[in-house]
Order: structure tokens, then C-alpha cells, then sequence
């Protein structure tokens, strides 16, 4: 299983390092431009934005070569529901998508999952001593969660590497919990996700030749959600059983392993809505808004958020005799105390007059000045 797990990581990272260079080709030769118009936006130069086009692609070839030595149930359905994702996300970078028809098309992405695929979430795993929940209830939540998580993803892609890296770090912890587990299937996919990424980070560095733009992001999320059920379930079944390796914080692992995402994702949704907006309303509120407006660099921004990722996971592995509930309120307070901290400096620099040349008083502080300059992306 390992030399075909070095296999899975080293293909998957080829065919996306030589099918971006290939998008960024055509993209530039058909003008397939993320144009840098609205005020939300960061970017200054347009710059092609299918990247994930190319993991895509990438993913589904690195699989389907491996098939033949692995099964996955009801992978019809998956990919079925892969191919919905991926063409909804590309309509949307290509000409614009109506929110409406997104959430709709999300809707029964999540269904088709959630109910013949058998995806679901079906019990509290003991937390607050709630075990096993009523086939509708299963159902809804479940819909909901995996709705949930693609639009995280979707939110979160608002930097350079940002959503990749999180995605990095998600699947290569969900293919050592599915290889720990001898889910040989779900391991070998995750893995090709790694691959897939990891390649495609290489282009989305600062200066950006490309963005993974709807079709990556909305791609990803679905992916996350269905290795988060399939992981939760799995653990939960061998418990029940009494049978093979179990993971008894498998929720806590998840909630660690998406924190940034779906925390992000609720504080920009209540923020909107305190405001009387639509959640869908875009806008600048985002934490890594924040930290960019802090004069971080985007790397430096997303390193700032994985880092974070990592100590919430090392807060599971730590507290993980203690229980879920002693976890979930751990985890809780370590990323409000985070935002907290976060909205204080944003506050203190707000506060600050600006700083101006005695000279040139209209110029950028050099700082920033600077800043501007790395994030500037070339066309070609």
C-alpha cells in the first residue's frame, strides 16, 4: 500500500504541475482573465483563474488508473456528484453564476450523497451523551453539512494558497486517519487530493500565475465534506462493533481540521446578516482580509491561518482522554480568543492616522508599498 500511495501522491503532482501549465496557456490565449474590478478583490493583474480545471482533471486520471487495486462504495454517485460540482464551478468562472442556481445545484449535490450514496451523518458520536439521531434528521443534517463546507471552501479561496494549503493539510490528515482505519479507497483518494494540490500550490505562490478559482474550491469542499462523513462513520461503526481502529474524537479531529473555514464562514455569514444583508453578499470581512489589511504578505497571512490549523489539531491530540465535550470547548475558545486577539490589532491599526511622507504625502508607506509590489501577478 505504500509504494502505491507514492505512486498515487508523485502522478497526481506531475499531471497537475504539466495540465496547469496547460490552462495557463490557453487561459492567457483566450483572455480567461479573473479581472481585478471589484473593491472586495486583491489582486492586481488579471490572471487566469480555472485552476482547478487542472486538479480536476488531475484527480479523476490518478484514480481511475489505480481503480483496479481499490473499491469505493457507491463511487458512482461521487463521481456523478464530482462531475455537477465541477461543471457548476466552471460555468461560474467562465460567464458568472446566479447564487440561486449555485445553491441549487449544491442542494442536490448534497442530496444524491446524503440519500442514495448513503454519505450521512447518523449520530452525535456520544457528545453531550446524544448518540444516534432519526433517519430525517440524519438526512437534513447531513445536507446541510456538506452545503456548508463547500461554500467554506468557496469563501476561504480569497488569497494566494490559502484554500489549497488548508486543503493540503485536511486530506493528508484524512489519508492518515482512512490508511490507519484499512480504508484503502478513501486513502488512496485523499492522497491523489494531496498530490493534486501540492502541485497546484506551486502555481498559486505569490507572484500567482493562476487561481483555483469556483471549479477548484467548490470541488475541494465537496471532497472535505465527504472524507469528514466517511471518517466520522467509519470510527463510529468500528466502535460500535467493537472492531478495528477507532478514533474516539473523530468529530473533534474534524471540527480541528476545518476550523478555519467554517468559523471564518459563520462569523462573515452572522456579520452579513447583523448588518441586514444577504451571507452571500461579498465582501472584505474575511479573516484573511483582516490579516492582509495587517500588511501580512498572502503567504504570510496563510501560513498565520495554518499554523492556527495545526495547534487546534495538536489541542485534539492533547485533550483526547479528556473527552469531546472538554475538546469542542477547547477548540471553541482557542479560535474566539484568536479572533478576538485578530480584531484588536485590526482595531489598534485602524485607529492609527495614517503615515505620510512629509514630501509626497499622497504616496504608499514604503511598507506597503513594498507589500503591493510581491503580490503583483504577471500574466504569462
Amino acid at each position: 500500500m505504500l509504494t502505491y500511495s507514492i505512486l498515487i501522491f508523485i502522478i497526481a503532482l506531475v499531471l497537475v504541475c504539466y495540465s496547469t501549465q496547460k490552462v495557463i496557456y490557453v487561459a492567457n490565449k483566450k483572455h480567461l482573465f479573473d479581472e481585478p474590478t471589484e473593491d472586495r478583490k486583491i489582486h492586481l493583474v488579471r490572471t487566469p483563474n480555472l485552476g482547478g480545471v487542472a486538479i480536476f482533471a488531475s484527480l479523476m486520471f490518478t484514480f481511475f488508473l489505480f481503480l483496479p487495486y481499490t473499491s469505493i462504495t457507491n463511487l458512482n454517485y461521487i463521481i456523478a456528484s464530482s462531475v455537477i460540482m465541477f461543471i457548476i464551478g466552471l460555468t461560474d468562472d467562465l460567464v458568472g453564476v446566479n447564487p440561486t442556481k449555485k445553491m441549487l445545484a449544491q442542494l442536490i449535490v448534497a442530496l444524491i450523497i446524503a440519500g442514495p450514496a448513503g454519505f450521512r451523518i447518523t449520530s452525535f458520536y456520544g457528545f453531550m451523551g446524544f448518540n444516534e439521531i432519526p433517519f430525517a434528521l440524519s438526512i437534513t443534517g447531513s445536507v446541510l453539512f456538506i452545503m456548508y463546507l463547500i461554500n467554506a471552501f468557496n469563501l476561504i479561496d480569497g488569497i494566494n494558497c490559502l484554500a489549497g494549503s488548508i486543503g493540503l493539510l485536511t486530506c493528508a490528515m484524512f489519508a492518515y486517519f482512512f490508511w490507519t482505519l484499512n480504508e484503502t479507497g478513501f486513502s488512496f483518494l485523499a492522497i491523489a487530493m494531496c498530490g493534486c494540490l501540492a502541485g497546484f500550490l506551486w502555481y498559486n505562490r505569490t507572484p500567482a500565475k493562476i487561481f483555483m478559482g469556483d471549479t477548484g474550491s467548490l470541488f475541494l469542499g465537496f471532497m472535505v465534506a465527504i472524507f469528514s462523513i466517511r471518517f466520522m462513520e467509519l470510527s463510529h461503526s468500528n466502535a460500535v462493533k467493537n472492531t478495528g481502529v477507532t478514533f474516539s474524537s473523530a468529530p473533534m479531529l474534524v471540527y480541528a481540521l476545518l476550523m478555519i473555514p467554517v468559523f471564518d464562514t459563520f462569523r462573515v455569514f452572522t456579520l452579513r446578516l447583523l448588518k441586514k444583508k444577504s451571507p452571500f453578499a461579498a465582501d472584505r470581512n474575511h479573516i484573511h482580509h483582516r490579516l492582509v489589511d495587517l500588511n501580512l504578505s498572502h503567504m504570510q497571512a496563510t501560513l498565520v491561518l495554518v499554523v492556527t490549523n495545526v495547534i487546534a489539531l495538536g489541542i485534539v491530540f492533547s485533550l483526547g482522554k479528556f473527552g469531546n465535550e472538554v475538546i469542542f470547548v477547547a477548540l471553541s475558545g482557542f479560535i474566539v480568543f484568536s479572533n478576538w486577539v485578530l480584531c484588536h490589532r485590526f482595531t489598534q491599526k485602524s485607529n492609527k492616522p495614517p503615515k505620510t511622507s512629509p514630501t509626497y504625502p499622497n504616496l504608499l508607506p514604503t511598507s506597503q508599498k513594498k507589500r503591493t509590489a510581491r503580490e503583483l501577478t504577471p500574466l504569462s
